[in-house]
Parts: C-alpha cells; structure tokens; sequence
C-alpha cells in the first residue's frame, strides 16, 4: 500500500526487523483505513461512489481473511472489462487512466481489483502488445506480467483471475475498429506458442494447471492460489478446451450491443441473481460493460447521463449505480463481476458479498488498538481493559476489563511508549492515563504462571523491571471485508502475553491476565 497512514493511536512505531517492520505498515496502513471516509468498510451511496472513482489504494489484502479452502466458484470477485483500454477516446475508452505501461493495472490490483480482461496483439512474431480493437494501449504483455508478479510477491495472500483474449483477426482485418497481427499470417497455434513463451518467462507466476495447454483445470480454492495467476479463458485462440478453468464462460453474461441502458441492466441483474441463488460450485462471469455507436458510449452505460427534469438539470444513473445498490440490500455469492469505469463503492459492494467465505472471531491474546486508546480484546469482542481499583496504599491496583464505552472514561485509556530511562532493547511501556505502567507481579523474583492477573503500577527504572517491559507485536485479524490491524503484547520477563482469563471473561471486573501467546 503506497498511501502513507499514521499507526494506530496508542502505539507509536518502533524498529523491528525488515519483516515485521514490513508487516507493521501493512497493519498501520489497514488499521488507518477502517478510520477513513469510502473504505473497505464502507458502502456507496452516490453515482459518484459507483463511477469512475476507484478511490484510495486501500484494498491491496482483502482476501486475507477469505477461507483457504473456499473455491472461486464460490466467490464474489471484482473485475475490470478491457483492463488496460485508457487511449481511443470516448468509444474505446473503459477504465479510469493511472498511466500507461501497466501502471493502470497497479492501480486497480491495490484498489481491489482481482480479475483482469487483458486483449493481446502478436507484434513482431514473437510478443504480445495490448489492444482495444485496433488502438494500442501503451503496454506490452511483459507489463502485465511484471506488474502482477510485483503485487502478488508483496501481496501473497492474494490471486488474480486472467481472461486472456486474442484480440486481432487472423488473415488481413476487414473493418475499421479490427486490429491486425503483425504478421497478418499469424495463427492460433502461434498465438498459443507465444504464450506459453511467456509462461515459461515468469516460472510459478500462473497458477500451473489453467495454462497447461493440455485440458482445462478444475476450479482451484483459493489456497490452491494464493500468490499466483489463474487464467480463466483464453478466447479467440483455439484453445477453448485446453487453457483456462473449467465452466469459465458457460454462465456468463456479455450482451455488449444492448439497445438501452434498461436493458443492459437487466440482463446483469438477472444473471447476478442467478449466482446468489446458483450452485456454488459453478463459475459465473458477468460483464456490466456494453456499448453501441452511436447512441450508447461505455460512459454512458456505465455512468449516465443528465437531462433535463422539470427545468432541473438532473443525473440520471446507469448500470454501475444501479448495480451497486442491488449488492448492497442482498447477500450471497455473486461471481466475478468485470465493469467499465467502476467506482470503490462498486468494488466494495462485491467484496462485501463474500462475507460468507470470512474466517470469524479471534483469540483472547490478541487485542484491538482503537483511535480512542483503548484495548479491545479480540475474542472477547466489546470487552476492553481498565484501569481497575486501587490497592489499599494507593499506589497501584489491578488491571481488569468492562464493557467498552463510545466515550470512554480516563480509566479505559492506554498508551504504548518508550521508557524514559530504561534500557529496554526496544520494548516498551503499556502506561495508563494516570501515567502508571501495566505490570507483572513482582512475585519475589519468579516469573508468574499463565492466568497471573496484572497490575498497574509506577513505572520503574531497575533491571527487574522487565516485568513492565512489552513487545508490541502486529498481527492482522479477519473482518468481513479482509482485516484490519491486531496486536499481542508479550511480557519481556515472563515471555507470556496480555490475554484475558475465561472464566471472568463476561463479568464487569473480571481478570485481564498473561497467557501463551498466539502462534
């Protein structure tokens, strides 16, 4: 995620190997995200939400929380009809313009994009250029490559599906819009040898059996290909039954000559519907895109239009808005759903209808970090840590955990920070708003038991003091949309983390404690 996102409140950064530090931006960046306007979380309202605004890179992960063993049958993916089609002017254009060379690509893959429509030109012999009909893109197939492979290798929970397309006519081109491979004696065998020419250029980069050339894979689940690229077709190349997945284009909608806006919507509302009532082991494809010269641009069916209402200027939406709307008041599966010039409420509203396929809940050691400086715990969800009552000297009391407020008192408020004056090799203080630090029991030098509860107490400045000394360490838990940033804070005596005790876990007051930490 390019965005730079401030970290949490109430846990400021600290060095950390590459790996974690690389780890902590992404949780930083996604917990940022929960917190801003037209999120993952959120769901479009206006046309604007639907149309050509895909917003910010904030959906770079969300199939982290997704069930390994879902199939992609059984998912709802976003996708983008003629991917990289961005020069040609109003009747070629398709998709919002982040810049040539793939850059366009990028863009959608961080956005949440994750089926690609990519159309191919032999050039040369021996390579592919990127086409819309007769207009070149600005990209070459090495693009595509090198641009998947890049987010997949630093994204490696998710998978790209890939309808490939032959887009030139063989032989000599007979219309205006054709393009024309280079030779114009190209054949489908040849096309076919140039892919898998570039096949073998990016080794494990495709998911091996859908581009086998052999026969057509069975649908994978998505841990069969996390971190790769599926090819779902591969059209006009003679390879109808030998590339791609099985079922890929038997229950596709592709009406891209409609007479109306009206009847193109109704036709990707109808086999919408039928994937959320459809067995969820068969493929459905459906393409909200369309057009027909001269009346009806890509824009137009994607976007509306304005007239005229009762001496009012007036919008009036077209296939994006209206799409959106219909996934955001139902459930289920909906399938792949490939759009021209689709807004992050679009895209958003097909990753919500995966909610189904979400790995739930969490695990009593790992805790929310909210804006508010609370601590949530996550399997304990609405339970948050305190401040609890004072021991008699006054000095310190014990740490318990209540239900969590939408305006929470002083007492439910916490903040990691580095120690003033102790050298803690980079570990650090959880500081109450009283300024006391959350403790381990002294316990006369030995290290407490799981199930210890904690203290707050002042903070100290001695060696033993590593009983107040903690490792913040980012994890990410499930959300019905992908994830969102966790943390589990280990106890640099004891080597236990901050957890909750079970037995009191549905009590006001009951025992926040130390536990095995989350493997």
């Amino acid at each position: 995620m390019s965005r730079t996102t401030p970290h949490p409140a109430g846990v400021p950064p600290r060095r950390r190997s590459r790996r974690l530090a690389s780890l902590m931006t992404a949780c930083a960046a996604l917990g940022a995200v929960l917190l801003a306007p037209g999120t993952a979380e959120a769901a479009g309202s206006t046309n604007r939400d639907a149309f050509e605004n895909l917003g910010q890179a904030d959906r770079a992960e969300w199939m982290w929380g997704i069930a390994s063993d879902t199939r992609l049958s059984n998912m709802s993916i976003p996708g983008t009809h003629d991917t990289l089609s961005i020069h040609g002017g109003a009747w070629v254009q398709t998709q919002e313009d982040y810049g040539d060379s793939a850059n366009t690509l990028a863009a959608q893959l961080d956005r949440g994009i994750r089926a690609i429509d990519i159309r191919a030109r032999v050039s040369g012999g021996g390579a592919f250029t990127i086409h819309h009909g007769v207009k070149y893109q600005n990209a070459n197939f090495d693009d595509v490559l090198t641009k998947a492979q890049s987010f997949l290798r630093q994204h490696p929970t998710e998978s790209i599906v890939m309808r490939l397309k032959a887009e030139c006519v063989y032989g000599s081109k007979s219309g205006l819009t054709e393009c024309e491979n280079d030779p114009d004696s190209t054949t489908p065998e040849k096309v076919r040898a140039i892919f898998g020419d570039y096949v073998r250029k990016y080794p494990g980069l495709f998911y091996a059996p859908s581009v086998s050339g052999g026969s057509q894979a069975a649908v994978p689940t998505l841990g069969e290909v996390r971190g790769k690229v599926v090819l779902g077709s591969f059209d006009n190349a003679g390879a109808d039954d030998t590339y791609g997945l099985k079922g890929f284009n038997d229950r596709k909608e592709d009406h891209w000559e409609p007479d109306s806006v009206g009847e193109k919507w109704n036709y990707v509302k109808g086999n919408v519907n039928k994937a959320i009532t459809g067995n969820a082991n068969d493929l459905y494809v459906t393409y909200s895109s369309a057009s027909k010269f001269p009346s009806l641009s890509p824009t137009l069916v994607a976007g509306g239009y304005w007239e005229v209402r009762g001496g009012v200027n007036t919008e009036v939406p077209a296939v994006n808005y209206n799409l959106m709307k219909h996934l955001n008041s139902s459930a289920g599966r909906v399938g792949i759903i490939m759009t021209d010039f689709p807004g992050w409420g679009l895209v958003n509203a097909i990753i919500d209808h995966n909610d189904d396929n979400m790995v739930k809940g969490g695990q009593r050691s790992i805790w929310l970090v909210n804006a508010d400086k609370t601590y949530s715990n996550s399997q304990y969800q609405g339970r948050c840590m305190v401040r609890g009552p004072e021991f008699d000297a006054g000095d310190g009391g014990l740490v318990t955990q209540r239900p969590c407020q939408s305006s929470p008192p002083s007492s439910h408020q916490w903040t990691a920070t580095k120690p003033d004056t102790f050298d803690g090799k980079g570990y650090f203080w959880i500081k109450a708003s009283n300024g006391k630090c959350l403790t381990m029991p002294y316990n006369n030098g030995t290290a407490p038991a799981a199930g210890t509860q904690l203290f707050w107490w002042p903070c100290e400045t001695r060696w033993f003091s590593g009983s107040q000394m903690w490792n913040v360490m980012p994890t990410k838990l499930a959300t019905s949309t992908g994830s969102r940033p966790a943390y589990y804070f280990i106890n640099n005596w004891t080597g236990l983390c901050l957890s909750m005790d079970p037995a009191t876990a549905s009590t006001s007051g009951g025992k926040v404690t130390q536990d095995t930490c989350p493997k």
